[in-house]
C-alpha cells in the first residue's frame, strides 16, 4: 500500500531541493511532483541559501511564501557551504536538527553514504535521480509518517552559536 499517495493520509508540506545544477534540480522537482503532487517544492542553489531559508533570513522571512519544510533533499556537493557542513549546522541548531534530510550526490560510494548518515541524513540517493528509486524512497518515507511531521520552526530567527 502506498502511504504517501493515499488520499486520506497525505502529508501536505514543503520540500526543499538544494542543488546548484539547475537541470538536476528541475528533474528532481518533476519527479517529486509526479510522485507526491500534494507537496510544495522549493529550490535553493546552495547550503548557505538553505540555512538562510530555514532561519527566515535574507529574503526568506515570509513563511506564507517560504514555509518551513518537512523534508530537504540536499546535494552534498553544492557550492559554498558544503553538504556535510549543512548537516553539521542542522545538528547543532535545534529545532532544525529534527528536519529530515535525504543526501544526494553524484557519487554512489558507500563511504559517502555512511558519512552522510553519521552526520544525520535519514536517507541517501545517488544522482542522477532515477524516478523509480525516488518513488520507492518516498513510498518508504510514507510508511514512517513521523518522518514527515512538520518540524516546529523557530518563533524568531535562531541566534548564531
Amino acid at each position: 500500500m502506498n502511504h504517501v499517495e493515499t488520499p486520506g493520509r497525505r502529508q501536505p508540506g514543503t520540500v526543499i531541493i538544494v542543488d546548484d545544477d539547475v537541470e538536476a534540480s528541475q528533474l528532481t522537482q518533476r519527479v517529486m511532483a509526479a510522485v507526491c503532487p500534494h507537496l510544495c517544492l522549493k529550490g535553493v542553489r546552495s547550503g548557505g541559501e538553505l540555512i538562510d531559508y530555514l532561519k527566515g533570513e535574507r529574503g526568506f522571512s515570509d513563511r506564507t511564501q517560504f514555509p518551513y519544510p518537512i523534508l530537504v533533499l540536499l546535494d552534498l556537493t553544492a557550492p559554498g557551504t558544503h553538504g556535510f557542513e549543512v548537516l553539521a549546522w542542522l545538528a547543532a541548531h535545534p529545532p532544525h536538527n529534527q528536519l529530515p534530510v535525504v543526501a544526494l550526490t553524484g557519487s554512489g560510494e558507500m563511504q559517502v553514504a555512511q558519512r552522510a548518515y553519521a552526520f544525520g541524513a535519514r536517507s541517501f540517493l545517488a544522482k542522477p535521480l532515477n524516478p523509480n528509486e525516488l518513488k520507492h524512497m518516498m513510498d518508504a518515507i510514507g510508511k514512517f509518517e513521523h518522518w514527515l511531521e512538520p518540524p516546529r520552526p523557530p518563533a524568531s530567527p535562531a541566534p548564531e552559536m
